[in-house]
């Protein structure tokens, strides 16, 4: 049913109709997509930036907010019109992923009052005079924040938009698909909406509040931490070492922090960031100064690709081959149909899928038996290949993504949608 409900979504975002229905449905498609688990943090931190607003304007700021997330939506849909999703593709580097750990992380310590951001938190001694302008780009931010979250009906419309590119920048159709993510993008707020305007309805005085305030606080820092890990991993670096570095910086900041006795708190944080920022900086100038001379080890995606020593990677009882000519020989002598997963220790639905094709019954049977499996990591450089094919758009915009070839390397199948297991099952079978 999740899947029929997708495809429906996808097909309206696909048309050149635009109705009540397909209002509701890419709505709900939004709201479905800010219910996922990586939009989690983005809700206490929406909290924390409300609170000092709606004492006095209980709809007002969180409505503004909800127009700019929403309004983010918009903007990315001229942006990947014109850029054939290149933005997209931006937020996927290891870089990128750091640098939203260390958003998350300063988030983190102002939610729990020890830094102070008029921007953040309104003036709290009047907040009469806080600004709709900044509620606005706030809501803006959050949504370019949740945008590595919302999934496969986004990318369908982000490929609809590079499909437009390919014929020709046309603005019309631009704005017709850029008003349908505004759409998403409300559906998307409707979390947010509620919590700034019902958030607060608890009495607001007692110690319980910075019992909250601190729980809150510690939420967001850990999913600082995930983000800090997702960027280790990409630099094929072992994850437990991100665990590691995230304590050894938290440990050093505390203790900057207690070294400093004199001056507000804020204040002696802020101080103590700077100079772990500072000792920071020069500790990634030395390690960058090292990379000169000695190379990193390869990731998991760059090892073994296209080495005969190691042709297969075997996960449970799946063989996933890693080179191209090896699933061609081995399709044609067998007459098996190719199946591609487009795989990057990035992407979490990669590894969900992972998982499902050694727990689902019906996709590991299917897999095991009638298909010759192919693992294509995005550090591949038959990857940029395949993304720079236009019959495979989706590969420009993100991942997961899925090919189904015949035994002479034609397209049969194509998804980024890891629970279709109809779509999937159904293709290999006509084999």
């Amino acid at each position: 049913m999740v899947s029929e409900i997708q495809a429906f979504i996808e097909s309206q975002l696909s048309s050149g109709s635009f109705s009540i229905v397909s209002f509701f449905f890419l709505a709900l498609g939004g709201l479905l997509a800010g219910l996922l688990p990586c939009v989690y943090p983005l809700y206490p931190i929406t909290a924390g930036i409300l609170k000092s607003r709606v004492s006095k304007h209980k709809w007002s700021h969180p409505l503004v907010y909800y127009i700019g997330l929403a309004s983010m939506y918009a903007v990315f849909g001229l942006i990947a019109g014109l850029s054939g999703g290149a933005f997209n593709s931006f937020l996927r580097y290891p870089e990128t992923q750091v640098v939203l750990s260390i958003l998350l992380f300063i988030l983190g310590l102002s939610v729990a009052e020890f830094l102070y951001f008029p921007f953040f938190s309104g003036d709290l001694r009047n907040p009469a005079n806080v600004s709709y302008a900044n509620t606005f780009f706030l809501g803006v931010g959050a949504g370019l924040l949740s945008s590595p979250c919302v999934g496969p009906v986004v990318v369908s419309i982000l490929v609809q938009l590079i499909t437009y590119q390919t014929e020709g920048i046309r603005i019309v159709p631009i704005l017709f698909t850029a008003l349908k993510m505004f759409v998403f993008g409300l559906g998307l707020g409707i979390p947010f909406l509620l919590i700034g305007v019902f958030g607060f309805a608890l009495p607001k005085s007692g110690k319980w509040m910075k019992s909250v305030q601190w729980v809150l606080s510690l939420l967001i820092l850990y999913f600082s931490y995930t983000y800090l890990e997702k960027a280790f991993a990409l630099w094929g670096l072992d994850s437990g070492l991100s665990a590691k570095v995230f304590l050894i910086w938290t440990l050093a900041l505390t203790f900057l922090y207690l070294q400093k006795k004199e001056g507000l708190p804020c204040e002696r944080m802020k101080l103590s960031l700077l100079q772990l920022g500072a000792y920071t900086s020069l500790l990634v100038l030395v390690l960058l100064l090292q990379s000169a001379i000695f190379k990193f080890q390869p990731s998991q995606g760059e090892s073994g690709a296209g080495l005969n020593s190691v042709p297969a990677e075997i996960h449970g009882n799946l063989e996933w081959h890693r080179s191209k000519e090896e699933v061609y020989r081995i399709a044609k002598e067998i007459g098996k149909p190719i199946f591609i997963d487009f795989y990057a220790d990035w992407c979490t639905n990669c590894k969900e899928f992972q998982k499902l094709t050694l727990s689902h019954k019906d996709w590991n049977e299917t897999f095991k038996n009638k298909a010759v499996l192919w693992k294509v990591y995005d550090t591949d450089p038959i990857f940029e290949e395949f993304a720079n094919n236009p019959n495979y758009p989706e590969l420009k915009i993100g991942l997961p993504f899925f090919l189904i070839l015949n035994t002479e390397g034609k397209m049969v199948y194509k998804s980024n949608d890891y629970l279709d297991t109809k779509g999937m099952i159904g293709a290999i079978s006509k084999f």
